[in-house]
């Protein structure tokens, strides 16, 4: 109900912003079975829900906290304590629980162009990589098109690193062609936040316009493609020297995880 007064508030200078003409970037990972290659499970048609929990195939440490499964939200982030829904990006830090968003904003997917499209799809392809793909996703109110076409993808590391826990995600950013709902002021953010008032990263152009050039920003040297490592409950903050556009947000807690990780790098050997 809230939501729907909002909307008639801001319906005289509509905040929903579109883009035409995208670019499509990083193709998103698909072979994984079902009606768009993507899983044959999806989060029931909604706005502001999500569902879950949703078992890991592997564990994961998260700023020394650990778990074995997480919830697939609609507004496009997956949340580790419970469904998330709120459909306003605020700035981190302040996310009330452990949150990883490559596209938070107000999704919506109760108008679809199909029977199977603009769905959010999860799935465990194998025992070390978990997927979620919000295929063509609309926009509130029940807008679609247009729509945004990107993923979240972890993958196990404790076969390489050999400490339980470690693991990596990856946003894909395959079509972009809106930023904003019809009910809110804000763009979408796309980073993490452990719900510690400490540790983030907010990706650069979150909450502006030129999120939309997520499809042509990585941290990786691919296109459309943010890659993040956790050793040891800690993310490694990228290195976004090279990445066009305002300087990223980044908590001090990571800051100083980085800090002490090169110091230690350097060090003479014993």
């Amino acid at each position: 109900m809230y939501k729907s007064i909002l909307v008639g508030l801001l319906l005289a200078g509509s905040s929903l912003a579109l883009v035409p003409g995208s670019v499509q970037s990083a193709p998103l990972l698909s072979g994984f079975g079902g009606p768009k290659g993507f899983g044959t499970s999806s989060v029931f048609r909604n706005d502001d829900s999500g569902f879950g929990p949703i078992a890991l195939p592997f564990a994961i440490n998260f700023y020394g906290s650990t778990y074995s499964s997480y919830y697939a939200n609609t507004n496009g982030n997956i949340t580790f304590l419970s469904v998330f829904g709120s459909y306003t990006p605020t700035a981190f830090p302040g996310a009330p629980q452990p949150i990883i968003a490559p596209w938070w904003a107000d999704v919506d997917t109760r108008n679809p162009s199909s029977g199977v499209e603009g769905l959010v799809w999860y799935t465990n392809p194998d025992p070390s990589t978990t997927v979620v793909t919000w295929n063509n996703v609309g926009v509130y109110n029940s807008q679609n098109p247009p729509s945004n076409n990107f993923q979240l993808v972890l993958r196990d590391l404790e076969p390489s690193t050999g400490a339980v826990g470690d693991f990596s995600f990856e946003f894909r950013y395959d079509d972009l062609n809106w930023t904003t709902g019809a009910a809110s002021n804000v763009a979408a953010l796309a980073g993490y936040d452990a719900g510690n008032y400490t540790d983030f990263f907010t990706i650069p152009g979150s909450k502006t316009a030129d999120v939309l050039n997520l499809v042509n920003t990585s941290n990786v040297g691919q296109e459309g493609v943010w890659r993040f490592s956790v050793f040891n409950g800690e993310v490694i903050p990228p290195d976004t020297s090279s990445v066009p556009g305002p300087l990223p947000l980044l908590g001090v807690g990571a800051t100083l995880a980085w800090s002490r990780r090169l110091r230690k790098r350097i060090s003479p050997s014993a």
